[in-house]
């Protein structure tokens, strides 16, 4: 008995190897045969970002309505935004689609209260920081997550 069932199973093994269904040749097995070679370091398309400013940086895609108008926001990554805008690097510098420049603006974010009237003045600030910055540039505000801040 234990000597037909290793006889039936060396059988199918040897039908197995035989026919053509290997991992190698299968076709939905994973293995891309590609007459291409991988490339060995992909080219990043925006090399040139500030110093503290990275393709998985948070940043915060305001949503505007019809009047303009702040309705909501979301949150996003640097490289989806900046893909976005159509970003590209015109002598140096970081530009959108229409040609104009591309900063990138820190708000106001910390954990520890200066109390009320501190923290409008310094909200207030910033506020017009951003205003006068968004005049000039199309920014891209970095993301403050209440939650880490401390």
């Amino acid at each position: 008995m234990k000597f037909t069932f290793l006889l039936t199973l060396l059988l199918f093994s040897l039908i197995q190897s035989s026919e053509s269904c290997g991992k190698n040749t299968m076709q939905n097995s994973g293995n891309q045969n590609n007459s291409t070679p991988p490339a060995t370091k992909e080219k990043v398309k925006f090399d040139r970002l500030p110093e503290n400013i990275k393709m998985e940086t948070e940043v915060r895609k305001t949503i505007k309505n019809d009047k303009g108008e702040m309705v909501s926001f979301e949150i996003t990554t640097v490289e989806k935004r900046l893909n976005e805008l159509e970003a590209r690097y015109n002598n140096d510098k970081l530009v959108d689609k229409s040609g104009r420049e591309i900063r990138f603006f820190e708000p106001l974010c910390r954990g520890v209260s200066r109390g009320f009237e501190g923290d409008e003045r310094d909200q207030k600030e910033k506020d017009e920081e951003l205003a006068e910055l968004e005049k000039k540039y199309t920014a891209i505000v970095l993301y403050c997550d209440p939650r880490k801040a401390v």
